[in-house]
């Protein structure tokens, strides 16, 4: 775009994109060496950071303009005065290898010989630079600050510099760079640039949670993803389909590597918190001895929680699995005995217990069959599902076992193996001959009849088999009659309020239910609530539905935990009620929200979050963006989709398509909708049907689409139903459809939320055609972001102001038109790349430091803020005046001041 001739690029841009994620370090390292302010350049990180790919890409940035020689500490050398020089020495005689003068003039005169030879400048590239002894490190210092070469050093933040390097950095003459694990962004871009193709979001954040951020770890399980196909790509998108491997083949070879430099110490206390975990540090250091837990803390291998206990656990979760997998059976269960010893009490802690019993499963220990049943339990809650199929299949006690398949059932649900999961729970239900085991899986078995699309009045008529089954108990045991008949009664109110939930089959308003209803608690009230918000939000009240939905969420924090997919339940129709009213930020907020407590179920539900974003984007008129997303989220849901979103995100897709012209893609789309079961609540299967008629009209091939969407809108003239109506006649204005505003108008009182409020004062607008309110119905859509009805408000302003014959307004409100289509165009950050056009010949490290002196920080300032020295901010400095034609800082802020 524009003129094809720009500014130079900048230093480094050829090998950044092999060091995605750490292209501005590389950037600003390259020009550091270049430029005259700068002796050396410090690259200071934990193992796996990148230090080694950093200086290798530096290297190859560098490569035709200076002579390298290489020079690697070592760890059994740093007692050795001039150890590692030995390769440049060896013909100085011994009774002089001590002689500091001596060995400079030794190593002088080879790197003299080394520069001849390529008519270069010298880069002396050091690594491991923490493993120089000190008389080695003061000859580099001095070599560097004379100006006889340049040094690019590699070293590990503990145990550091040595004191002579890094004295070159308190003296301003050195650059420093200490690299952090990688962001979620930048794990994001590397990711995007390893697989050059769309990533599903989900999989960036659970590689990016899983290593930690770091690039050695995050390339070995995404090696391994790739290799045992837990990480596919499908339609252009990649996703996971199963739950990380960490034991894969590349990940064992870093970690093997990892052990290999520890002693038999140090590898016996990791070996024993890899099984043990979380673990209390004073049983470790009791088997392994206290320095090898101290050194393996020192060396980041293990951490220290913040628990009284003080338990430890390892740094990197990822090594648990991989050191797990490394250790034999034999090896395992002599380990265990050996903590066992000196273990007084079975673990406390939900983690520890699960680890406790995936040891003893491991070893063939006998184990409890409430331990293994409170253990399935808890794996089924964090996904693991192996270990739940593990534990339940061992449990012994014939009513402990139906709980034990209940748990099961759970696992098959998740993977939305409906079928499989009902012929578990139907075998078992009504069964029991206790209390606890008749109800056992109860809620879970209507759940999974209404996720294979049975109505809740049939569900509710099979289920009184539980009723039959609890009066037979009650007969059976007369002095626990009472309490078997009340608990069977509460089970089926939660269950028939459930399942309404789920279908969204909300009764009428409670004012014409004829009486007050009876006050519940517990998981009835959160459904009953659900409801409540259910029948608001088909009214248009989607802040109140919000509110309800915010009280079902706490009361199901006290609630039993017997339905682990309630969470995600709660999270769909909380998002649902902010998206109606246009709450982009609270929306946002409950997804991301999910997203960071989630883990891995991430897996499983990660798709509902994406086609929750992807509608948000195509209500605020991004309509290619919310393809791009949408499509994404339904790849994932082929997969999983345990709250049956697949028809809905199906069909959103298809208008997506249809909004950007994308024929093909909205009739594979199409399909998919109408292939898919219609197994949803009612508002989100009317709003499916709604957006698919848009669609059809949009690709022109739908001429009774208007018709078609106001009946869609009124369904049942006995219930209210504003919302719903809202809905098809905020698409009748977007297909044009000017008769809609007078009947928008008359909902508008009852609607709430700055989406309904934007849209109807695009149809007030209408009804006047007046052009100023054009342009103030505009403007309200702009602050609602809703860019595609602004586009619209600004192109109606334009057509009053040409037929009164104002040509200055007229341009004015296309111009405006033209920037919300703009808007609603941009890819994410396209917008604040535009605001920088201005800046756009400046590297990221000039721009940043550029953008801090329009604030007002002085040089020092700068430096502090940045972590460099005072030198790099000024050369920064210098050069970004010379590029923007300016003579100084004061003249910055109308270049900069964005």
């Amino acid at each position: 775009m524009g003129s094809s001739k720009g500014p130079p690029a900048a230093p480094g841009t050829q090998a950044a994109g092999a060091l995605t994620g750490r292209s501005e370090e590389l950037i600003s390292a390259v020009e550091a060496l270049q430029g005259g302010s700068h002796v050396a350049v410090f690259v200071i990180g934990d193992s796996g950071l990148g230090k080694s790919r950093l200086i290798e890409a530096v290297v190859a940035e560098l490569a035709a303009e200076v002579t390298p020689v290489r020079i690697h500490g070592s760890a059994s050398l740093t007692k050795v005065p001039y150890g590692v020089l030995g390769p440049f020495i060896v013909g100085l005689p011994v009774q002089e290898a001590t002689s500091q003068l001596a060995v400079l003039r030794t190593l002088w005169s080879h790197l003299e010989e080394e520069k001849r030879a390529t008519q270069k400048p010298l880069l002396l590239i050091v690594d491991d630079a923490h493993d120089l002894d000190e008389a080695t490190a003061g000859i580099l210092a001095e070599l560097a600050a004379a100006g006889w070469a340049k040094l690019l050093v590699g070293s590990a933040a503990r145990p550091g510099l040595p004191e002579p390097l890094l004295q070159l950095w308190f003296e301003g003459i050195a650059e420093r760079h200490d690299l952090r694990p990688l962001t979620l962004a930048q794990t994001t871009e590397l990711l995007e640039g390893e697989l050059g193709a769309q990533v599903l979001p989900s999989v960036a954040e659970i590689l990016w949670e899983a290593s930690g951020g770091n690039p050695m770890l995050l390339n070995g399980l995404l090696e391994d993803a790739k290799k045992d196909a837990t990480l596919i790509r499908s339609n252009g998108v990649w996703l996971f389909t199963r739950h990380l491997n960490s034991h894969g083949d590349r990940l064992t070879d870093v970690v093997r590597r990892q052990l290999l430099l520890r002693s038999p110490e140090e590898r016996q206390a990791l070996n024993l918190v890899a099984l043990a975990e979380p673990v209390s540090r004073e049983l470790i250091e009791s088997v392994a001895g206290e320095d090898a837990v101290v050194s393996l803390i020192d060396s980041e291998l293990l951490r220290l929680t913040d628990s009284a206990a003080g338990e430890l656990r390892l740094w990197h979760t990822v090594y648990g699995d991989t050191l797990r997998n490394l250790i034999s059976p034999a090896r395992s269960l002599q380990l265990r005995q050996s903590l066992l010893r000196h273990m007084d009490s079975e673990p406390t802690s939900a983690e520890g217990l699960l680890r406790h019993v995936s040891w003893s499963i491991e070893c063939g220990a006998e184990v409890e069959d409430r331990q293994l049943l409170r253990a399935a339990v808890l794996a089924s809650r964090l996904d693991q599902d192996e270990l739940v199929r593990k534990a339940a299949a061992l449990v012994k006690d014939p009513e402990q076992q139906m709980a034990a398949r209940a748990v099961i059932a759970r696992t098959l649900f998740n993977a939305s193996d409906y079928v499989a999961a009902r012929e578990i729970l139907d075998a078992d239900f009504g069964e029991g001959e206790s209390l606890t085991s008749l109800l056992t899986g109860s809620l879970l078995w209507a759940a999974v009849l209404s996720a294979l699309g049975h109505t809740p009045a049939e569900i509710m008529r099979r289920a009184q088999d539980l009723k039959r089954a609890g009066d037979r108990l009650a007969e059976a045991t007369p002095e626990n009659s009472e309490a078997i008949i009340a608990a069977t009664t509460e089970r089926l109110e939660i269950m028939e309020a459930m399942v309404l939930a789920l279908a969204g089959e909300y009764p009428q308003a409670p004012a014409e239910r004829g009486g007050a209803r009876p006050a519940v608690q517990g998981l009835e009230a959160v459904f009953r609530l659900s409801l409540d918000a259910e029948r608001l939000l088909a009214a248009g009240k989607g802040l109140s539905a919000l509110a309800v939905m915010a009280q079902a969420i706490e009361g199901a924090g006290a609630a039993s935990d017997e339905l682990y997919f309630l969470a995600d339940f709660l999270v769909v129709r909380s998002s649902a009620a902010a998206i109606q009213a246009g709450d982009w930020q609270t929306s946002e907020s409950l997804l991301a929200g999910f997203v960071a407590g989630s883990g891995r179920s991430l897996i499983s539900f990660g798709g509902g979050v994406h086609a929750a974003h992807g509608i948000i984007l195509l209500y605020q008129g991004r309509a290619a963006q919310a393809l791009d997303t949408l499509s994404a989220a339904l790849e994932a849901l082929r997969l999983a989709d345990p709250q049956q979103l697949f028809a809905l995100t199906a069909a959103m897709a298809f208008a997506a398509a249809a909004e950007v012209g994308a024929q093909t893609k909205a009739e594979l789309f199409l399909a998919d909708f109408e292939a898919a079961p219609a197994v949803l609540p009612r508002y989100m299967r009317s709003l499916a049907a709604m957006v698919v008629v848009y669609g059809k009209a949009r690709l022109g091939n739908y001429p009774d689409a208007i018709a078609e969407l106001k009946r869609l809108g009124r369904p049942d003239p006995e219930m209210e139903t504003a919302g719903l109506e809202f809905e098809t006649l905020a698409l009748c204005l977007a297909l044009g459809d000017t008769d809609s505003a007078p009947r928008l108008l008359e909902l508008r009182a009852g609607l709430e939320g700055p989406r309904p409020a934007a849209v109807c004062a695009y149809a007030a607008a209408i009804s006047t055609d007046d052009a100023a309110d054009h342009l103030e119905a505009a403007k309200t859509c702009e602050a609602a972001e809703l860019w595609a009805f602004a586009a619209l408000a600004y192109d109606a302003a334009a057509h009053a102001y040409r037929d009164a014959g104002d040509t200055l307004r007229e341009r004015m409100a296309n111009s405006q038109r033209k920037r919300c289509l703009d808007r609603a165009d941009d890819l994410p950050g396209e917008e604040t790349a535009r605001n920088d056009d201005s800046l756009g010949i400046l590297t990221r490290r000039e721009r940043d430091i550029v953008a801090l002196a329009v604030r007002g920080l002085t040089d020092r300032q700068i430096a502090a803020e940045l972590q460099v020295s005072v030198r790099t901010v000024e050369g920064h400095l210098y050069r970004s005046y010379a590029k923007l034609n300016v003579k100084g800082r004061e003249q910055l802020p109308g270049i900069g001041g964005h």
